[in-house]
């Protein structure tokens, strides 16, 4: 059985099960008389060898259009049945085929019968059996190979948010803003300072706990979200204007975490964030998809961008199969549509 791309060992397979399929068949067919001599055995071996070739190929497009209908090791009993059932059809064809061509030019003085006709077909099924044991076999430990590497790729993607995730933590430049925000309501308003105090705590909290799952809630990431939005808020005042309408229903679904803080930061990095030049950023939920949205008044000195923010997001969809993060960019806005998963 192949699957849906052929490799090198695909094809080393080919070179060592064919030959074998087209010897057995042979002489099941012609008897001792196809080893009489070696001009027997490449006259009939060659003819044989197109036929065969071409089922091959044949079977080789059935079994990868078994493999996309049925992709899941869940579904290999029902592949394997599939497979096998149409396989037998073509098989028979193919013996009849061989038996036919065989009588029909005199091949070695082949007569066709029933009983060498059964004969083939008999040997046929059998390799034909093995042939598939062999490549199931083989595409069964090609699949746990990928999830395998599918599984690291994704631990990877994971520390690599975490890495982020502390440096962010420590980053004095967010720890000064933090800080001398705290400093200034102290000051001015000791009440509001520590309700300041208290989101920063929760902010810090969910940075420490977010690279524990791959997913979370879109409830949790909202409530996180609302935390480090009052921390902008309070650093710049009515130069940040969030908005977040979300349909309950929605709560529940999922998404990796810390993606909407990454492209809160995003924005408020890359746009000018000023009173007198608010920065609106809405964040609403659309069918099944979160959208972010922001308006777009970049910073003439904006800061070189290495998108690490954007492919980190990518990433973690693109290894956890979901489907792909919209991007839309327009002359005045800038919209991210993430996926929700149910």
């Amino acid at each position: 059985m192949r699957k849906n791309a052929p490799d090198k060992t695909d094809f080393l397979l080919m070179a060592v099960l064919l030959p074998i399929t087209l010897v057995v068949l042979n002489f099941s067919m012609l008897g001792e008389i196809y080893f009489s001599n070696l001009v027997n055995f490449s006259k009939a071996s060659s003819l044989t060898l197109l036929i065969l070739f071409g089922i091959w190929i044949a079977q080789g497009i059935l079994a990868k259009k078994l493999m996309d209908i049925y992709p899941s090791h869940r579904d290999t009993l029902k592949r394997v049945l599939s497979f096998t059932s149409i396989n037998v059809l073509i098989v028979a064809f193919t013996v009849t085929i061989c038996c036919w061509i065989f009588d029909w030019l005199s091949i070695l003085d082949y007569s066709l019968s029933y009983q060498s006709w059964s004969r083939c077909l008999i040997a046929s099924l059998i390799c034909t059996i093995v042939n598939q044991a062999v490549y199931e076999t083989q595409a069964s430990f090609r699949r746990i190979r990928d999830s395998q590497l599918e599984a690291e790729q994704l631990k990877k993607a994971q520390l690599q948010t975490q890495f982020d995730s502390l440096k962010e933590q420590v980053n004095p430049h967010f720890l000064f803003n933090s800080l001398n925000s705290l400093s200034s309501l102290i000051a001015t308003d000791p009440e509001k300072a520590e309700e300041f105090v208290e989101e920063m705590s929760r902010v810090y909290r969910y940075l420490l706990r977010s690279n524990e799952d791959h997913l979370t809630t879109l409830q949790k990431e909202v409530e996180f979200i609302e935390s480090y939005n009052l921390l902008l808020k309070t650093r710049f005042g009515d130069g940040f204007q969030p908005e977040i309408t979300i349909d309950p229903v929605k709560k529940d679904h999922l998404l990796p975490p810390m993606t909407l803080q990454l492209l809160i930061e995003n924005a408020v990095k890359h746009n000018i964030v000023d009173p007198d030049r608010p920065l609106y950023l809405k964040l609403y939920t659309e069918a099944d998809k979160l959208v972010v949205s922001n308006n777009l008044q970049k910073k003439n000195k904006s800061l070189a961008s290495n998108k690490i923010g954007l492919s980190n997001i990518f990433s973690k969809y693109n290894l956890l199969n979901f489907p792909d993060v919209e991007i839309i960019e327009t002359a005045d806005e800038f919209i991210v549509r993430l996926p929700l998963i149910k």
